[in-house]
């Protein structure tokens, strides 16, 4: 067995607080670096810092960065080191990689277009944790192999404020040199927050762009363009990038085309013809929900269905779960409390300062007194029909707000018998066993449940068949691509591409990590036999880490075999035991058997032990452990079946 325990406290011991800097510096700094030129980044470091809280004491001394938080940050931006380097581009080509959005339930967008020396990249998601990934917070792109051409990459464009599109920032962004950020309107008001949170706002630039005009932006060497597409957050963007010799790449992110939408406008089926008359080379488009027939439902079936429950609801309070950045959806509630004399409440962190940004920014139009902050004093005086809460649940989050008041452990919501639970959203795939969890504790707790098989109080926020087939139709692309999600999904939307006349030879099934070049004005395309390494990175507290880390493996067998510590107190001298050999386990024996079996290891033990010292007296500690270690878990899957993780401990006196 692999010792992980040796190689954390290997990793520990070797390094120190200055190395982590100077580690920081040589990993991700583009030129060489001399011990003088080290130093000097240091003391950059230091001046920054002073500068920066300066600036700030200036504005705001109540947000008063310190240096650790200077260093914090540089800290978490630290990918492995990599020694890739991108392939050369031939003169005049275009290239393209995704670097993650494949293969994946919540994607961590990401990908990178160039031109001679120019990179652009577009969005930067988080992926909220699979089952493997123990206890960890998130994962986020891996940019290990760009941190050397940051020099290069002087643009970051975001198309919308999902985190599964701007929640790496924080992470990818200081580590390619904060280059200038283009967004609409609120999608920058969202990542304003997150820098802000991160200490990173002040070394950031942000750009705000209008999704209605009509205007090119020059970006490098590209022609770009942002068109209005309807989804569930405000102010989306889809994005066209023109190179210099003629390759035209259509990219719709996330989509659906609604005619009826609550706050939006409808989608600009005019703007996306015009763009598609321009002989688009390359069309990436959104495979969410590719499987499923037909148009997705409007957003204006949604607001007729929560007024009907509104209006009939006379006993308890109405408890509408919900997505923080579905504004939209707030709106429509805001509008129909306004209607029926109701008040609304917010409940999660996330659901008012998204609420917060939106109404600073004009996305929402509220009335005085109408919506307020969800705490028992806001709530006196207000009769429980009244009360309509707005509330985050996080359906991978066994503490989301919903989850604690099914279990009567909110600060200020306690379910009671008469209180009616809306699910006004969807459920994440993979996520179904947690909300079902939800749902009958709710239900236990004599609530009324309302999802979407019941009402119809939620739509979905990608493009069904149909709405695929006008875009593809629209902008008539010569390769196309489906992009999100598995290849179940992708190779749907590829079918449904062919069905309406798409050659198969001109559809491109990239995975993550894939490179593809484009050359000039004739349209052929070259993908690369060469993959970009990109590993797993995982957020796991403030630490940056590898998925593949002995810790989330050591975490793995902890939970699935458990755990037996051994301690040995010997003579310094003579190596012989003294004392007795104590003994900790946890998870691994029952109560019925624990002295039986606690007995036997410590017999084993101690056997295993003088019987190695005796033979080789010199050993080293290290491999006098490993021989313990590996005895003991022979012998207990021999004798019960069990493979727990063991850790001897020696001490001499």
């Amino acid at each position: 067995m692999k010792d992980f325990l040796d190689e954390l406290e290997w990793e520990i011991y070797s390094f120190n607080n200055e190395d982590i800097i100077n580690k920081h510096i040589l990993l991700n700094e583009w030129m060489d670096w001399t011990t003088e030129n080290i130093e000097v980044e240091k003391r950059n470091l230091n001046k920054n810092t002073k500068s920066f809280n300066k600036n700030n004491n200036q504005n705001n001394n109540q947000n008063k960065p310190k240096q650790d938080n200077e260093v914090r940050w540089k800290f978490i931006s630290k990918f492995p080191e990599t020694k890739f380097y991108l392939p050369s581009l031939r003169e005049w080509y275009t290239r393209f990689i995704p670097i993650w959005w494949n293969n994946e339930t919540w994607s961590k967008n990401m990908w990178m277009a160039q031109y001679w020396d120019d990179i652009v990249l577009i969005d930067c998601g988080i992926q909220f944790p699979d089952s493997d990934m123990l206890w960890v917070n998130y994962s986020i792109p891996d940019v290990s192999f760009l941190t050397r051409y940051k020099k290069n990459i002087k643009w970051f464009i975001i198309t919308h404020g999902h985190l599964d599109h701007i929640g790496s920032l924080k992470h990818v962004y200081p580590a390619v040199w904060c280059p200038p950020l283009y967004g609409t309107r609120f999608t920058l008001g969202l990542i304003k927050k997150q820098l802000e949170e991160a200490w990173l706002l002040p070394y950031a630039t942000l750009i705000e762009v209008d999704a209605w005009s009509r205007d090119k932006i020059k970006i490098g060497q590209f022609d770009v363009e942002f068109f209005k597409v309807n989804h569930s957050v405000p102010d989306c963007a889809w994005v066209y990038l023109e190179s210099p010799t003629g390759t035209r790449i259509v990219h719709t992110w996330d989509f659906k085309i609604d005619f009826t939408p609550a706050i939006d406008s409808p989608a600009d089926l005019d703007r996306i013809a015009e763009i598609g008359s321009r002989w688009i080379s390359l069309l990436m488009s959104d495979s969410t929900w590719s499987t499923r027939r037909w148009f997705s439902m409007s957003e204006k079936n949604v607001w007729e269905e929560l007024e009907k429950i509104v209006s009939n609801h006379h006993k308890g309070r109405l408890i509408i779960a919900t997505f923080s950045s579905w504004i939209s959806r707030v709106q429509q509630l805001i509008n129909i409390a306004e209607k029926y004399d109701k008040t609304i409440f917010l409940s999660g962190k996330s659901m008012v300062e998204n609420v917060a940004i939106a109404k600073e920014l004009g996305y929402l139009n509220i009335k005085p007194g109408i919506v307020k902050k969800m705490t028992p004093k806001n709530t006196e005086g207000i009769l429980p029909h009244k009360q309509i809460i707005i509330t985050t649940w996080s359906q991978w989050e066994q503490f989301s707000a919903l989850a604690r008041m099914s279990e009567w452990k909110h600060n200020a919501v306690e379910i009671i018998r008469g209180d009616t639970v809306v699910f006004s959203s969807s459920v994440v795939p993979g996520n179904e066993k947690s909300v079902v969890w939800i749902i009958n504790k709710l239900i236990k707790l004599w609530a009324n449940v309302i999802t979407k098989d019941d009402w119809e109080v939620h739509t979905w926020w990608h493009a069904f068949q149909e709405e695929q087939k006008i875009m593809i139709n629209l902008v008539k692309p010569k390769y196309f691509m489906p992009v999100f999600w598995d290849l179940y999904f992708r190779t749907a939307h590829k079918n449904t591409a062919m069905n309406i006349g798409m050659k198969e030879d001109n559809v491109l099934m990239l995975e993550n990590w894939n490179i593809v070049d484009f050359a000039p004005n004739n349209w052929n395309v070259f993908k690369s036999k060469i993959k970009v390494p990109i590993a797993e990175i995982i957020i796991d507290g403030h630490g940056m880490w590898l998925a593949t880390s002995h810790v989330i493996k050591a975490r793995e067998k902890m939970m699935n075999s458990w755990v037996l510590v051994i301690m040995f107190k010997v003579d310094k001298k003579t190596k012989a035991v003294l004392w007795h050999i104590k003994l900790e386990s946890r998870w691994l024996v029952y109560l019925e058997e624990v002295r039986f079996i606690h007995r036997m290891i410590i017999k084993k033990a101690r056997d295993v032990y003088e019987n190695t010292v005796k033979d080789v007296p010199d050993m080293e500690e290290k491999d006098l452990l490993k021989i313990i270690r590996d005895d003991l878990e022979k012998f207990l899957l021999q004798k019960i079946d069990r493979e727990p993780m063991i850790i001897p401990m020696l001490t001499e006196v």
